[in-house]
């Protein structure tokens, strides 16, 4: 990085690498040498991992040397550090893994064997319970499911607890660990699943399901949930599996294999959508984005003109931390008097009002942010002043941390601005075609279709390439519509339990007792409330409201024919009685068997509380600093009921449903909703996307005023263009449709200018070049004599 004193390759920061001991007070005297520090260059503690070199995140050493340095330092760090790894392999150490490697040992399986037992007893206890009827049911969950999720938890333990004695039961120098902990492959779950225990094998985020009658296989009992008969692997990779336990592992490996194999059609085309529809969209002299129709797409590309590409950590173009860091390494002053307090901050706003004017309006969220760290760095200096008198020299080096002298104050703002002024995205950066690449691409990595909310195991939500689907084509129908509704008092669990109530589609079947037919002078269905249910459910019913819903319904329903026909002199409540009524057969030519078997089918499912459009309600508990909060998970639409309900928080209650949100908040909602939906997919699988594309994918598909699709039928609202669409799909339409009517295209898009071999006006090719044209010298005009003369 830095082999010679005539290098200025200088580097300064500070990570943490995967095995960092976060229990630890001081971070440099980590035990594992998990943090890393460099000092001008020299590493002065921690052990230097993947993540360190470089990842693929911005926080490596080659990203840092490529952004603050030149790309010509970064490569030769690359050559060096290539030269003395294959080096030290090739002539002091080597590498390698075999077999002996991962053999357990005798100590290593009696702990498996132990761990194995305790879980196995704790399931069996759960199975007991469940047997009895006395098992507590998890929220949202009837029986079997509170089983599965009780059981899920204990076997996912089993094999974490495993990998955990293996991995301590390897010694440092051992091939395996080292790759693992490093990053080059592998992982500690590589290392238990060969060591110690394979663990539970899943089908569809379950464990296996009955294949054959009432059991997963004939080797097993029937009705049997033990955990080896539902696909718990107990064997190792070194130890070998019985026969039901490889059954049970190809079942698990084979879903992999199959949505690995259907996925990439669907990606590949989602990616030739997104590049379709973003292709022509390029940063504009003014700092708008426009397609090539012209039209206005943002008027402030990201909302701050930034470079996604040469962000720091966080999205930010400067990471203040880091640089104060650098700062102090490379310019120590020693001999200049330290700024305190309120000398530091006058400093500063005399320094950002002289130099920074320039940056207003678009840079105010910087300055905003520059402000806020010498803010915090006071704050620590006022902490930490009053401890300094008698300290050590731990707490010594803890003050110099929030050290500022003038100069030092000086090249932090210049390099800021600097970095800033470097991280603006520049006119003519095709930022539609770089955002589509960026989207799309993750995408690949995305394998699970279906994940559970924190804490509901009920309650599923499709995430993957399924649901990245549904955003991008702004389906009317999705999967797994859910609305997490905020309750207005989130701490009282009665107070959910009412307003779940409240929202809830309860029908009369669910709340009766019975329902008698009797066949009389007049035939009528008796019916009798269980009002001690409707108590436990926190129900506000009784056979007033049954009668009213049975006359009228409730908004949202849609009523049988037989219930039209009643009036209030058929549906009659027995006096002095809260929970019993009758409902007369209406007088009409059909035999009065029928109609009462009509009635029997239809006053089952009349809604007598709740939300027609709801199917589902479930309380999600919180942990919020030690305390327990409450909010709702609904599932079904109608948010602007749900909204409207008493104890709900309106103004926080959001759905997973873009035309929903479009039709009840409008389309500036959407537009949010849309990027915060495909953040929300990408976390769930660990993956990062810059929030600047995910909003320009927003406003494409919102700003011609309504939430289009990425598909065909989209697209064609977005452009004009006829040679853009027929490239597209349904080239024979879009091509004859043109000819019929007589369009015409003015080939100003990147397909239609490579379809007509054009440059397309993006990049180098948004502006023109005219060239100085030098006059050429008029020859002279021969006289009269020199003319004959040339005539002869």
């Amino acid at each position: 990085m830095c082999p010679n004193r005539k290098s200025r390759a200088s580097v300064n920061f500070e990570m943490k690498e995967k095995n960092y001991d976060s229990n630890k007070k001081l971070k440099h005297f980590c035990p594992n040498d998990g943090w890393i520090a460099f000092r001008n260059s020299e590493l002065i503690s921690g052990n230097v991992a993947k993540k360190t070199i470089g990842d693929g995140s911005k926080s490596g050493l080659l990203y840092i040397l490529l952004r603050d340095i030149n790309a010509q330092a970064a490569a030769d760090f690359m050559d060096r550090f290539a030269r003395l790894c294959s080096r030290y392999f090739g002539f002091y150490r080597g590498f390698s893994i075999g077999i002996s490697d991962v053999s357990p040992s005798a100590k290593l399986r009696k702990v498996k064997y132990d761990i194995l037992s305790e879980g196995y007893e704790k399931a069996e206890v759960a199975i007991k319970k469940y047997e009895d009827g006395t098992l507590e049911l998890r929220p949202g969950c009837d029986l079997l499911q509170s089983l599965e999720e009780i059981l899920n938890g204990i076997l996912g333990k089993l094999r974490e607890s495993a990998g955990q004695e293996a991995m301590k039961a390897l010694p440092w120098s051992n091939t395996p660990r080292i790759m693992a902990e490093c990053g080059s492959k592998g992982s500690p779950l590589n290392i238990s699943q060969m060591m110690a225990c394979v663990g539970q094998q899943a089908v569809g985020g379950k464990r296996i399901q009955d294949g054959f009658v009432n059991r997963t296989l004939p080797h097993f009992q029937y009705h049997s949930l033990i955990p080896p008969a539902k696909g718990f692997v107990a064997n190792s990779f070194y130890s070998g599996l019985t026969a039901t336990e490889f059954i049970f592992h190809t079942m698990g490996g084979r879903e992999g294999l199959v949505d690995t194999a259907v996925k990439t059609a669907e990606t590949g085309y989602m990616a030739r959508r997104l590049m379709k529809a973003l292709e022509d969209l390029s940063l504009r002299y003014d700092n708008s984005v426009r397609n090539s129709e012209n039209t206005v797409v943002q008027f402030t590309y990201g909302d701050d003109s930034l470079d996604p590409s040469k962000m720091e950590n966080n999205d930010r173009p400067v990471q203040f931390d880091r640089l104060h860091l650098h700062i102090s390494q490379t310019f120590p002053c020693p001999d200049e008097k330290n700024l305190y307090k309120k000398d530091l901050l006058d400093k500063v706003e005399q320094a950002l009002d002289e130099r920074f004017q320039s940056l207003l309006p678009k840079g105010k969220k910087f300055l905003g942010e520059i402000q806020s760290f010498f803010e915090d760095i006071v704050e620590k200096q006022t902490e930490t002043i009053e401890s300094c008198e008698n300290a050590s020299f731990i707490q010594q080096r803890t003050w110099n941390s929030c050290r500022f002298t003038e100069t030092q104050v000086d090249e932090f703002l210049s390099s800021a601005l600097t970095k800033y002024t470097k991280a603006l995205v520049e006119p003519g950066e095709a930022v539609g075609a770089i955002g589509a690449q960026s989207i799309s691409e993750p995408g690949t990595q995305m394998t699970l279709k279906t994940f559970h909310f924190a804490g509901v195991s009920s309650m599923n939500v499709t995430l993957g390439v399924p649901r990245l689907k549904e955003i991008i084509n702004a389906s009317k129908n999705i999967s797994t519509p859910i609305i997490t509704a905020r309750l207005v008092q989130d701490n009282n669990k009665v107070g959910a339990r009412i307003v779940k109530a409240g929202i809830e589609k309860t029908t009369l079947g669910e709340v009766c007792s019975y329902m008698k037919e009797v066949y009389h002078e007049e035939c009528y269905l008796s019916i009798q409330l269980d009002m001690e249910a409707i108590e436990q459910l926190r129900l506000n019913i009784d056979a007033r409201t049954v009668r009213r819903c049975i006359l009228k319904g409730i908004r949202g329903q849609t009523r049988p024919p037989i219930l039209r026909g009643l009036s209030e002199r058929h549906v009659l409540i027995k006096k002095g009685s809260k929970s019993k009524l009758r409902v007369l057969v209406p007088e009409k030519d059909t035999p009065a068997f029928f109609q009462m078997t009509a009635l029997k089918v239809a006053l089952p499912r009349v809604i007598v509380q709740g939300i027609a459009t709801v199917n589902r309600a479930v309380i999600n508990e919180e942990t919020k600093g030690g305390n327990p909060s409450y909010h709702l998970l609904v599932e079904g639409y109608g948010l602007a009921e749900v909204m409207g309900s008493p104890g709900i928080d309106g103004r926080h209650t959001t759905t997973n449903h873009l035309i929903e949100v479009e039709q009840t908040l409008g389309v500036e909602a959407a537009r949010t909703s849309i990027s915060s939906e495909i953040s929300y997919i990408m976390n769930a699988y660990g993956i990062g996307i810059d929030t600047r594309h995910l909003l320009l994918l927003s406003d494409v598909m919102t700003f011609k005023g309504e939430v289009l699709g990425i598909t065909r039928f989209g697209v064609a609202k977005m452009r004009e263009s006829v040679l853009m669409l027929a490239s597209f799909e349904k080239t024979t339409d879009h091509l004859f449709d043109a000819a019929c009517h007589g369009r015409t295209d003015t080939i100003d898009g990147v397909s239609e200018c490579i379809i007509m071999g054009k440059a397309a006006p993006i990049g180098t090719g948004m502006f023109k070049l005219l060239k100085r044209a030098t006059r050429a010298a008029k020859p002279p005009v021969p006289s009269i004599m020199e003319r004959g003369l040339l005539l002869a």
